[in-house]
């Protein structure tokens, strides 16, 4: 059942925000042992009803085709993260790579909204549902690699969690795993949404 207002999810996703922030600008609220909870509690409650909202507008063998592709997809990433041992691509690197194609994807996505508020004319950039969103969900695939292998540790120490930023991992990890979701339920559900 379909809320008609936006009040609920709008403001799930500003609590939502507000933890993820604190649990990413400072070190002592993701090891601060009442804190760290509590933050984890707010994002999580946060983020199921923003995700359960935004489901709500496909179709149920949509949801479920997706949450299936996005299991075996995170299956897929983490299982080749954890077991790969080639130094050779050590994903504990790929930072600030994935941070710039992060900031490309943001960017692109604000000109998307702009033209579809009417700020910007109509195909003012080409946009193409079923490709932004495979990228999308590609993306966060990346970014799942990445957190999984800073959680368990690369060849560079460095670039790997501390022993005490198990939430930390866990809400970079839930992040990911819920962008490669929204992402593959708009890629093969672009035009069944629910009437």
């Amino acid at each position: 059942m379909r809320q008609s207002g936006s009040a609920v999810p709008t403001l799930s996703l500003i609590v939502s925000s507000i933890a993820w922030f604190f649990m990413c600008s400072s070190p002592a609220a993701r090891r601060k042992a009442p804190l760290k909870w509590q933050l984890l509690a707010l994002f999580t409650l946060g983020e199921s009803i923003a995700v359960g909202f935004i489901s709500s507008f496909y179709r149920f063998s949509t949801v479920l085709s997706a949450l299936s592709a996005t299991g075996i997809a995170t299956l897929g990433v983490s299982a080749y993260t954890i077991l790969n041992r080639n130094a050779k691509y050590d994903l504990s690197q790929w930072g600030a790579g994935l941070s710039s194609m992060l900031l490309v994807f943001l960017f692109y996505s604000v000109i998307h909204l702009l033209e579809v508020v009417g700020v910007l004319p109509a195909g003012f950039l080409p946009y193409r549902e079923g490709v932004f969103s495979f990228i999308g969900a590609c993306l966060f695939s990346a970014f799942l690699a990445y957190d999984t292998k800073l959680i368990v540790g690369g060849k560079h120490s460095k670039y790997q969690m501390n022993d005490k930023d198990y939430v930390f991992g866990a809400m970079s990890i839930y992040v990911d795993i819920v962008n490669i979701f929204i992402y593959i339920m708009r890629a093969i559900g672009g035009d069944s949404h629910d009437d």
